[in-house]
């Protein structure tokens, strides 16, 4: 091997070694874990629409997070609305998915149609929270207590009948 070509090995090396350091050195040695949120919904015409929503929440813990899955289902006399949600802490460990809703336009629907809503929310939080609770257009539709590391599921609109 010539001269040139071990230098350029050798300058290649350090520069890996000297490179790996630095990102080593930068990476935080511990990760903290933010709530997260998505929500996605989807509004169409249903003639025997229902006449009380349908609500329900998954509680999947997942080590150093815990994540939640709610769907509501609900009919409404706007024909669109615009949903925007997020997750707020009003006190260490206590943490509230605040759904809101507003109309998308200032259209009516047809008359043959009775609008209905899908709303598929997921939602991170620390494993750590002590509560976490639904909150739709004011109305709290559910909270859930932390309980063991097992899944469960919550019929949003029972809950309260049985808790």
């Amino acid at each position: 091997m010539s001269f040139t070509m071990r230098a350029l090995v050798a300058a290649f090396l350090v520069g890996l070694l000297l490179g790996g350091g630095a990102v080593a050195y930068v990476l935080p040695s511990s990760v903290t874990t933010s709530p997260t949120s998505s929500l996605g919904a989807a509004t169409g015409c249903q003639a025997d629409a229902p006449t009380e929503p349908v609500s329900w929440l998954v509680r999947v813990p997942d080590g150093d997070r815990t994540t939640f899955v709610f769907n509501r289902t609900f009919s409404h006399e706007e024909p669109s609305l615009r949903l925007e949600g997020s997750v707020e802490q009003p006190e260490p460990g206590e943490y509230v998915y605040r759904i809101d809703a507003a109309p998308d336009s200032d259209e009516k629907p047809a008359a043959d149609c009775t609008p209905v809503t899908r709303l598929d929310a997921v939602v991170s939080v620390p494993s750590d929270y002590r509560t976490f609770s639904v909150v739709y257009d004011g109305d709290e539709l559910v909270t859930v207590e932390k309980g063991d590391s097992l899944p469960a599921f919550v019929p949003v609109e029972r809950a309260n009948e049985t808790a």
